[in-house]
């Protein structure tokens, strides 16, 4: 794996060419659905990539049979998110993409999603990224997304606009500090600066850190309101019942902490209080001890310096 380096300069670029890479383990039906909806993009120079992230069901057959034309990469296992997402950045800038659009398998898109990205960054020679305004796909009309804030000292990023009605509050277009990996248009030139997205994380966070690393180097992050997109939200993390699986909760807690430790350290005693009042709450107040048991190990990885996949 890989900690975020930069890879190597790519070809000779293709103006506004845009690479959209869409992760996929053993999601299949949200990414058929995903795929059919950016087949629908208004005209946008653009080619799709689905990267498989060692998926067990069906869904690299399904996905051929579904769009024959697709260009699907197989990583043979699970590598992660940012692993599997820099498979298709590696791609893309073999291709010489001016662009790529990151894009989580279980959202929709509107037909203007991506082109409303592309004239943001081509119009902003100093961003890094674009992001668009996510709404929850169950409740087609409340905000999940509208920009965000990247955490300060032992504190977590902030979607604005988190769980509000659509009023307009957030109709315009601003820097800001995070953009979340959901829907992020990066340009290829940057990754030269900033790195691939690191890998270490496995799950969550990996987005945070590169917009921590893009904002080091002084590259803005712009939220675009009129590129709009649904998002299943978690989709691929619940457990069988239909709740969030605890080893979810190690994940994002030692990342949480690992991230401090990275790049907050003057935090980084907050973030370890925080997480311990969190473990409390979920043991006392939610009654989910597995899922605060996981967290506390979560606590502990982050604190022995453990990173990649967890096993156990």
């Amino acid at each position: 794996m890989t900690d975020g380096a930069a890879p190597r300069a790519p070809s000779p670029g293709v103006p506004g060419l845009t690479a959209t890479v869409i992760v996929n383990w053993n999601g299949w039906p949200d990414t058929v659905e995903c795929l059919r909806s950016c087949r629908q993009l208004e005209e946008v120079e653009h080619v799709e990539l689905v990267i498989d992230n060692g998926s067990t069901d069906a869904s690299v057959g399904e996905l051929r049979k579904h769009f024959p034309d697709l260009r699907v990469l197989e990583n043979g296992s699970n590598l992660g998110f940012a692993a599997a997402c820099n498979v298709g950045i590696q791609e893309a800038l073999r291709a010489g993409a001016e662009f790529v659009w990151l894009l989580n398998n279980d959202t929709i898109v509107d037909r203007a999603a991506l082109a409303e990205l592309v004239r943001a960054l081509q119009s902003s020679p100093q961003a890094a990224f674009a992001g668009s305004k996510i709404y929850y796909a169950s409740r087609p009309d409340v905000l999940w997304f509208a920009g965000g804030d990247l955490p300060i000292h032992g504190s977590e990023p902030c979607h604005r606009g988190l769980d509000e009605p659509d009023t307009g509050r957030y109709d315009e277009p601003t820097p800001c500090g995070f953009i979340t990996g959901c829907s992020l248009l990066v340009r290829t030139t940057a990754i030269a600066s900033i790195g691939l997205m690191p890998e270490d994380y496995f799950l969550y966070w990996e987005d945070v850190d590169w917009n921590e690393r893009a904002a080091a180097a002084g590259m803005e992050r712009l939220y675009v309101p009129t590129s709009r997109v649904w998002h299943k939200v978690s989709a691929s993390s619940q457990g069988e019942a239909g709740s969030r699986h605890p080893r979810m909760d190690r994940y994002s807690m030692r990342n949480f902490i690992l991230f401090h430790r990275r790049h907050r350290p003057r935090g980084l005693a907050i973030a370890l209080l925080r997480g311990w009042l969190r473990t409390l709450k979920m043991l006392l107040v939610d009654r989910r001890p597995k899922q605060s048991a996981a967290a506390l190990r979560g606590m502990i990885d982050a604190i022995a310096g453990r990173t990649g996949p967890i096993s156990d």
